[in-house]
């Protein structure tokens, strides 16, 4: 919800800037740290996502904590929107892909896991070459929206195939 409710503000706000986008960014961080920090804790302590939900808080509290002290100096601008946005993407996209690629065999969270770790990688790579303050928070923008319908969808799907499997069981 953090990530569509992010996407969906810059999609339909007029101002690009900086402030807009580290805004968001503050936003989408805090509110996807404190959502997985809460899903962490309510798992089982062997369950092998827990830890990347612990992980992946930690990153999202980070970027989204500097990004309000970003705004709070009044030092809003391109450079600190790249690099924390980008700096957020680098970190979580290689934690998730790794993670992913490394429970392949032993979750069915792993697969998503890369999707969603290659696309983070993707904004970090996009990012590198972006001038201009519209681009990047627009790009941020049509990120955390693609991301949010992705985890829906991912939810939605899981919650099914669990519940045909204790179908099944039954």
């Amino acid at each position: 919800m953090p990530a569509i409710a992010a996407g969906l503000i810059i999609t339909f706000t007029a101002d690009h800037s900086p402030v807009v986008g580290l805004t968001m960014l503050a936003v989408f961080g805090l509110g996807s740290s404190l959502v997985l920090l809460v899903t962490a804790l309510r798992m089982r302590a062997a369950e092998p996502v827990r830890g990347l939900h612990r992980g992946l808080s930690l990153v999202a509290a980070l970027v989204g904590a500097l990004a309000v002290a970003v705004l709070v100096s009044g030092a809003a601008g391109l450079a600190l929107l790249l690099l924390l946005i980008g700096g957020y993407a680098v970190l979580a996209g290689a934690l998730e892909l790794v993670w992913g690629i490394r429970h392949r065999d032993r979750s069915g969270f792993a697969r998503d896991a890369v999707v969603i770790g290659g696309g983070t990688l993707a904004l970090a790579l996009v990012l590198a070459f972006v001038g201009d303050p519209v681009s990047a928070v627009g790009f941020f923008g049509a990120y955390a929206v693609m991301l949010g319908v992705y985890l829906a969808i991912a939810g939605v799907s899981l919650r099914r195939a669990a519940s045909a499997e204790e179908g099944a069981a039954s």
